[in-house]
């Protein structure tokens, strides 16, 4: 499946936090055969939260929204989300009973309990604000460990496909290795090849859904740099 992962928060856009979540997600569905084919970054506005929520919803098969589901001013995901699939908001009771365990803040319930008409609730067993479904757009928490415990429900939905990697070190530095590297990324257009230098040597990396045809590429890379 194609995925398109969505952050939302000015405190990303500021640098005040690194996106730890959708690292968190990307590597999770990757390794479970996904593909990732966007990872977005939007500030808290309804706006723009809805418009690239929309164009998501048609490119990649699921979308993943982590951030602004809390009870202040600068929360505003479920109503961009809302917004995006030209739905209303409505008090969700599901989640209003499952707030009311761990606050009487009936103005806090009923701001956070506000979500897309139809959404499905998914339980936050770590923090307050539930995450939420709608369409083929999951909505969750932003605080990563709220973000984690969600997230793991939701992955159950999605099955396991094939997926496999294999790497390689190289010393030295990319422009040592373009020739051979190129020739690699022509024979084998249908596994992705990636290329990540660091200091002093180059990690070279395979994967697919297909071993044989990883583990071949692997091999042809090695052989036209005489590694035995």
């Amino acid at each position: 499946m194609d995925f398109i992962i969505i952050s939302v928060g000015n405190e990303l856009l500021s640098g005040d936090i690194t996106n730890s979540n959708a690292a968190y997600m990307a590597k999770k569905l990757v390794h479970m055969g996904h593909r990732i084919r966007r990872i977005i970054v939007v500030p808290d506005d309804v706006d723009e939260i809805a418009e690239e929520v929309s164009k998501a919803s048609k490119r990649a098969d699921f979308v993943l929204v982590t951030g602004g589901l809390g009870a202040t001013h600068d929360d505003l995901t479920a109503e961009g989300v809302a917004k995006a699939f030209n739905l209303d908001l409505e008090v969700n009771e599901v989640a209003v009973s499952m707030l009311r365990r761990i606050t009487d803040n009936e103005e806090a319930i009923k701001k956070v309990a506000s979500l897309p008409k139809g959404a499905e609730v998914i339980p936050n067993d770590r923090g307050a604000a539930p995450a939420f479904i709608v369409n083929n757009v999951a909505v969750m928490p932003g605080v990563p460990v709220e973000m984690e415990d969600t997230f793991e429900k939701i992955l159950k939905k999605f099955s396991k496909e094939y997926y496999f990697e294999e790497s390689i070190k190289v010393k030295g530095h990319e422009e040592g290795i373009l020739k051979e590297l190129n020739t690699v990324v022509e024979e084998f257009s249908d596994i992705d090849i990636g290329s990540y230098p660091k200091s002093g040597y180059v990690i070279i990396k395979f994967s697919g859904k297909d071993r044989g045809r990883v583990v071949d590429a692997k091999k042809r890379f090695e052989r036209l740099l005489k590694i035995e």
